[in-house]
């Protein structure tokens, strides 16, 4: 199994949409704002349903400012075709550990070849601790990097309910 490092440039921004204007009721949602470089994939060449891999490391703030937390992905794959490299399918759970609190998410993600990363997707935000506790929402996950790049970049935006 290779294991390349894995290294997250992470921009780490919180607001509370309409703090002041929420009426009694309604839910406030915060959007927290993510942009993440992967160094680690620990997926076998020869991959297979079944499978199992991790994906992960240290976020920071800014663009590429302090480190903020770090983060890890562990995906099962469920598909994967016969093409050339293959595409592959996977569900995967990931944990953003931040200094106020962990958020946790729940995604498929379709992989056009392992090494170069997944397409654009929506992750499902399941929870969370500390500040994060009873989050619910959704991320939209971009690739901001070309997708014939191994150095590959995502930005994540996180609509947090409470």
């Amino acid at each position: 199994m290779a294991v390349q490092p894995w290294v997250a440039v992470v921009a780490l921004t919180g607001a509370l949409v309409g703090a002041d204007q929420v009426a009694a009721g309604q839910d406030r949602a915060a959007t927290v704002e993510v942009t993440a470089k992967r160094g680690l994939m620990s997926a076998p060449v020869n991959i297979a349903v079944g499978q199992g891999f991790v994906s992960g490391g240290e976020l920071f703030g800014g663009q590429g400012g302090a480190k903020v937390g770090d983060g890890f992905s562990h995906c099962g794959v469920v598909s994967v075709s016969v093409a050339v490299p293959p595409e592959v399918t996977a569900h995967c759970t990931s944990v953003f550990r931040l200094a106020d609190g962990e958020l946790h998410l729940s995604g498929m993600r379709t992989y056009k070849s392992i090494a170069t990363g997944f397409g654009d997707t929506t992750m499902a935000i399941i929870g969370g601790t500390g500040a994060y506790a009873d989050a619910r929402g959704e991320g939209k996950v971009t690739r901001t990097s070309s997708a014939t790049r191994q150095d590959v970049v995502y930005r994540f935006v996180f609509t947090i309910s409470d």
